[in-house]
């Protein structure tokens, strides 16, 4: 949030991370259904009701998320992700396992050579639609809805929601990307694995 992102702070606490830590995630604000009003106390621009707080993968001030494109010239050797799984990736020297690697996503992450070297030549096992149902019956769903695989975009849409928890373990599991609509009683915020992007907000 503005109060909390101004680019000084930021960097301040980077100066900090990048000398005793692997690599850094930086997150914007993540709203949840109903949170709205809540927020829009404290950052009075998100008041609009046509702005997609809460499909968005996450919201930023401006001029944080204009930092994020100066810090690889600031920290060269320290990564800053937006995506959890690829720090985790970077950390324990393993190829991305959620298929980030060369989408929108992946350009947004300050990487190193390296570890966009190591996705790269890592190659994955052909999976079909009757792989997914399989795994998803071994999860445990009581219902699955009917999945439409692309194995040329190694992308699954599913015609019916999806709790994020399994949406995640079938893509970490074929190393593809799950596409399916937000379950009624889902909990959890929207993200980059599911398609979200940035919401960047003019404060």
């Amino acid at each position: 949030m503005p109060a909390n992102a101004d680019p000084a702070t930021i960097t301040h606490v980077l100066d900090w991370a990048a000398r005793y830590s692997a690599c850094s995630v930086a997150v914007g604000l993540k709203v949840k259904p109903g949170a709205r009003r809540q927020i829009t106390e404290l950052w009075p621009e998100l008041r609009h009701q046509d702005l997609p707080l809460e499909a968005a993968a996450a919201v930023w001030p401006r001029k944080t998320w204009d930092l994020l494109a100066s810090l690889p010239y600031r920290y060269p050797n320290h990564p800053v992700y937006q995506t959890n799984s690829c720090a985790l990736a970077h950390v324990l020297q393993r190829p991305d396992t959620h298929r980030i690697h060369d989408t929108p996503t992946c350009s947004a992450n300050h990487c190193l050579t390296n570890q966009r070297e190591r996705c790269a030549a890592t190659t994955h096992p052909p999976v079909t639609a009757e792989n997914i149902h399989s795994h998803l019956t071994w999860l445990g769903m009581p219902a699955i809805p009917a999945i439409d695989f692309d194995a040329q975009q190694r992308t699954a849409t599913a015609q019916g929601a999806l709790s994020l928890r399994d949406r995640n373990n079938v893509s970490q599991r074929f190393v593809i990307t799950v596409r399916a609509p937000r379950a009624g009683d889902e909990r959890y915020w929207s993200g980059r694995l599911q398609g979200s992007g940035p919401l960047v907000i003019d404060s």
